[in-house]
């Protein structure tokens, strides 16, 4: 059995680094969905993390090019780390259309959504945590992977739902284009995570 240990951590722990930085952006957004008076005070923190998860993933970048034998295959590592950290931009995107949209009010199908995206990120944190030992944890980071996949599904149904509420014709128009484009970003940010939860799992079975 092929075994990774005592190789380069160091990329697992930029990955772990920027794991937490994603849910980090899940509270923020969970934060201002349950409050908007607190947007503005989070608009900053926000930025800052998405602008730390580049320049984590530009180090992973610069170190792949510096190492000669990585703990698995450095394509592996650049998709990983690139699909994380766009997921961070989607939490970003989010919260500047919040913004931007002048939202005032929240919904409850927000709320939950959001919820749901910080599960998702301690499920990653722990997943790249667990990456370091490939070899030993594949059977609980193929858990991880399926618990990412049926978090995606929940946000599924939350959008669906609350997509038939928005057209419904009960709400103004202007709220409408606003939500649409809103609970859009919610659900596209877990597709994300759940593609990035897959790509985990392909990494799991090639070293199986």
């Amino acid at each position: 059995m092929f075994s990774i240990s005592n190789k380069h951590e160091e990329f697992f722990d930029y990955l772990i680094e920027n794991a937490e930085k994603f849910r980090r952006g899940a509270v923020i957004a969970n934060e201002v969905m349950k409050d908007l008076s607190l947007l503005p005070d989070h608009m900053e923190e926000i930025t800052n993390l998405e602008h730390g998860a580049d320049k984590v993933n530009f180090d992973v970048i610069k170190q792949l090019a510096r190492v000669f034998i990585t703990p698995i295959d450095r394509e592996d590592f650049y998709n990983l780390s690139c699909r994380l950290e766009d997921c961070i931009d989607n939490l970003h995107g989010f919260i500047m259309r919040v913004d931007m949209y002048h939202i005032t009010q929240s919904t409850p199908a927000a709320v939950r959504g959001t919820e749901v995206l910080i599960d998702m990120g301690n499920e990653l944190a722990s997943t790249f945590e667990l990456l370091k030992n490939i070899d030993k944890h594949q059977a609980e980071l193929i858990y991880h992977t399926e618990k990412l996949n049926k978090m995606e599904t929940e946000v599924d149904h939350i959008y669906r739902a609350e997509m038939s509420r928005i057209f419904s014709g009960e709400m103004p128009l202007l709220d409408v284009i606003r939500w649409k484009d809103t609970m859009a970003s919610i659900e596209e940010t877990a597709d994300k995570v759940e593609a990035l939860g897959n790509l985990i799992k392909g990494v799991v079975m090639k070293y199986a």
